[in-house]
């Protein structure tokens, strides 16, 4: 006899899962915010120092620059 067992959908289950990893983009964040609060200017020249290549820096900046401005402003009411 030959028994089938239902399985949940991966897909479902995949997504509730949280996050362990953060993205590129939240990592690059965080530099550009280091860099911001010592007082240093946050250019391409200066994420090329802290390790970010001048490829990954170009296509991820304008994310990046938005979540770090977002990390950075607090509402206080």
């Amino acid at each position: 006899m030959i028994r089938y067992i239902t399985r949940p959908d991966t897909a479902a289950a995949v997504a509730a899962r949280p996050r362990c990893v953060r993205s590129l983009e939240e990592r690059m964040a965080d530099e550009m915010r280091e860099l911001a609060f010592a007082g240093d200017n946050v250019s391409v020249e200066a994420l090329v120092a802290r390790g970010w290549t001048r490829p990954t820096v170009l296509r991820l900046h304008e994310k990046a620059v938005a979540i770090a401005r977002r990390k950075s402003v607090r509402q206080v009411a």
